[in-house]
């Protein structure tokens, strides 16, 4: 699924002052794209990806998700985009402590239309052996993978990540980045990561830069490499 973004408006107000995240915001991602969203804290990276994921409304402007225009919709039609078309993975990892990896990635089947197999999930993310543990019981690393999984059982049109790397040592980092490459290869996933790491532009397809706002630079990117090859910063 495409995103396209014309002349995108959104405010926010912070006591008196009014905050400018999004500012005249015009972008095109094609279906089957991995883009990355580079830029400083406050240049409207998250509020982006929110809108974009429908977590969000703009205030002006035209958001569209496919065939879906963001800006026109009511809350219930929001809800029913977010459960069908996106799925979402955050630096937190969000798991429900008193459920196994199992359970956990089990909520997202549940909302889910056209879900995949739990199996195959946990397999493709290398959780098939942890999936009667508890969240405690796990590493940074594979409650980000069970937060992965969870939001890929659901068989999104559109993943959207942020930071999913910010609070994983490189290895591990490098192996949530192969995934995440390996998804939008095997299943045409259109996929969102923002970082603030500049080498994991390195393996983006699009790659968009943000300041204040507004869009500073978008580059298409021919040759995209490897995960593994990623310089981290």
């Amino acid at each position: 699924m495409s995103i396209v973004f014309k002349n995108v408006q959104k405010t926010y107000i912070s006591g008196d002052h009014t905050v400018f995240a999004l500012q005249n915001v015009s972008l095109e991602v094609q279906e089957g794209e991995l883009a990355v969203i580079l830029g400083p804290s406050g240049s409207g990276k998250s509020t982006l990806l929110n809108v974009a994921g429908g977590i969000d409304t703009s205030d002006s402007g035209e958001v569209m998700a496919g065939v879906f225009n963001l800006h026109t919709l009511n809350e219930k039609q929001l809800t029913s985009y977010r459960r069908e078309m996106a799925g979402f993975i955050f630096q937190s990892y969000n798991l429900l402590p008193a459920l196994t990896v199992e359970e956990n990635v089990e909520i997202g089947k549940e909302i889910s239309k056209n879900p995949l197999s739990i199996d195959e999930i946990l397999e493709r993310t290398g959780m098939l052996d942890k999936r009667n543990k508890l969240p405690h019981q796990l590493s940074g690393g594979e409650q980000q993978r069970t937060a992965i999984a969870r939001a890929l059982v659901k068989n999104p049109k559109l993943l959207f990540c942020d930071e999913p790397t910010g609070a994983l040592d490189e290895g591990t980092g490098k192996k949530i980045l192969g995934l995440l490459q390996e998804i939008n290869q095997k299943y045409g996933t259109t996929v969102f990561i923002i970082t603030h790491n500049p080498g994991i532009a390195d393996m983006a397809d699009k790659v968009i830069k943000m300041k204040s706002g507004k869009i500073a630079d978008i580059t298409q990117n021919d040759q995209p490499i490897a995960a593994e090859k990623v310089k981290w910063v």
